[in-house]
């Protein structure tokens, strides 16, 4: 089924959900024990204030009363998020198309602004050299915030990969990510197609 596709993150946005099946992403989903309630591919209200909540559905076009209820999520993971789910009768509640595109594009930018900042940060720049962010090779930079937003981006994995990104190298780079021992908290399908589009020719 052809779903309405964001202009930034297009990776990203197809591997956080489908449109119908068992991981239609548009009605809310606790997508595991350690996440927030979530809103179409990866919109998590779990480290949102319900002011940010608000705002950020708002912005989207989801109706102010339905942002209202959802806002009151904010902080719950897990078995509680999914306990909202059912005690405020939301196993109905779908999100638009454009409302999912729009609150995956907020987050996206978000995610690529703290990668962006980590890079430029001064121990990281010290340790591994300045990233020209601006030219870095298109492939490293959307799994750079594929990384992010999902939480794989994180000091113990930035010394395998980051001096790479510095480097601009995405043979190198794309070599690190094949290293399942590497990311072995990430899931399978995940690191394959992380791996996958670094090499598709």
């Amino acid at each position: 089924m052809s779903i309405q596709q964001p202009s930034v993150g297009q990776f990203t946005f197809e591997q956080e959900g489908q449109e119908g099946g068992r991981y239609h992403s548009r009605v809310l989903h606790v997508p595991s024990q350690y996440s927030g309630l979530t809103i179409g591919r990866g919109f998590d209200l779990k480290h949102r204030s319900s002011e940010q909540i608000i705002q950020a559905l708002k912005l989207a076009g989801v109706a102010f009363e339905d942002a209202q209820v959802l806002a009151k999520a904010s902080g719950l993971y897990g078995s509680e998020a999914k306990e909202f789910i059912e005690k405020h009768g939301l196993q109905g509640f779908e999100v638009s198309p454009k409302e999912q595109v729009l609150l995956f594009e907020q987050t996206y930018e978000v995610m690529a602004k703290d990668v962006k900042r980590i890079c430029d940060k001064a121990d990281c720049v010290k340790v591994y050299g300045p990233v020209n962010w601006d030219n870095l090779h298109p492939k490293i930079k959307d799994i750079l915030i594929d990384l992010r937003y999902r939480g794989d981006y994180t000091p113990t994995t930035r010394r395998r990969i980051q001096r790479y990104v510095v480097q601009n190298d995405l043979e190198a780079f794309s070599k690190e990510m094949s290293d399942r021992e590497l990311w072995h908290k990430v899931p399978s399908e995940r690191f394959k197609q992380r791996l996958a589009y670094l090499t598709a020719t």
